[in-house]
């Protein structure tokens, strides 16, 4: 089992042998993850606009054309321009500070700008991934907490990793059943195979109960993805559409996930032909608007805080 040490020495190689992301270049909200990444490791000089020239396009070669070098310009200062909006956007919840063209980690980082970075290291699992299992875990445990402050007055239980539903994926799924006071649909209920110990998709849920025990309720199935396939993810909270027959409304599908999507400009979200109709999102501008700047106790209690301080001293 490797140390905590040699995980981090691992990622830290992981991110000085990738050029780039790997993704295409119109995510540019995922090169902006990765400038911040860069700039975390970076200490106390920052990364400067030459710096990510030179990291993504190699040094500037004097015979290229013009017009290739225009090109190359204008996809950094597009990159620039999503930094820029994330310094508005997140206000004083933002760990990151530009000045000139250089981009630098502030010092004396609040709670609520290491939970943004907690976030970061989340939607870099490709970097992280000697930390997957606690990052995956910890933003659950995170996003539980977030739909408890977005739904004071319901009932938010964990469905998936440290759940008080316990036993095979049938017994969980029939048990939630009794809980929310709904019907079991028994054909597409009795697919689900007798070992199955999986929670099929189904993260957290939430719920807003009358004192009458109708089961005519808001009902919020929620999904958390990390991965970048996350919209692959959106199809997992559906089948409970299958296993349960609710009664007169149809329960919100919900998901959670640590990316920057929020576009000001267009007060919608970046790459929105992602995002399934009907669905909740709750990226990282959401998930940190929600948490209230009281909660020391969410980042302390997560057991990859080590990881985040850790990589703010390195």
């Amino acid at each position: 089992m490797m140390s905590f040490e040699e995980k981090l020495a691992q990622s830290i190689q992981n991110l000085q042998n990738a050029d780039k992301p790997d993704c295409p270049m119109d995510c540019l909200n995922n090169y902006a993850d990765f400038i911040e990444l860069l700039v975390l490791f970076s200490g106390s000089d920052g990364v400067s606009y030459g710096d990510i020239q030179d990291r993504f396009f190699g040094e500037l070669d004097e015979n290229s054309t013009s017009e290739k070098n225009d090109k190359n310009e204008s996809f950094i200062d597009s990159i620039y321009k999503i930094i820029d909006e994330r310094m508005i956007l997140y206000k004083d919840t933002y760990p990151f500070d530009k000045k000139d063209e250089v981009i630098l980690l502030k010092k004396q980082l609040s709670i609520k700008q290491k939970i943004y970075l907690f976030l970061l290291l989340s939607s870099s699992l490709d970097i992280f991934k000697s930390f997957n299992a606690e990052l995956t875990t910890d933003f659950e445990t995170l996003c539980y907490k977030v739909m408890q402050l977005y739904l004071p007055n319901a009932v938010v239980k964990a469905f998936g990793k440290n759940s008080e539903y316990t036993g095979s994926a049938k017994v969980k799924i029939k048990k939630l059943a009794e809980d929310l006071g709904v019907s079991l649909d028994d054909y597409d209920f009795e697919q689900i195979g007798d070992r199955n110990s999986q929670e099929r998709g189904l993260d957290i849920v939430g719920w807003l109960p009358f004192d009458d025990n109708c089961s005519n309720m808001i009902i919020f199935l929620g999904q958390c993805a990390c991965g970048k396939q996350y919209e692959s993810k959106q199809h997992d909270v559906r089948r409970f559409k299958n296993y349960y027959r609710y009664y007169k409304t149809k329960p919100q599908c919900t998901l959670f996930i640590p990316y920057s999507l929020i576009n000001p400009g267009k007060r919608k979200f970046y790459h929105s032909d992602y995002i399934e109709e009907g669905y909740l999102l709750f990226e990282r501008k959401r998930i940190l608007g929600l948490l209230e700047d009281a909660d020391v106790a969410i980042f302390n209690n997560l057991k990859t805080k080590p990881l985040v301080e850790k990589c703010i001293t390195n």
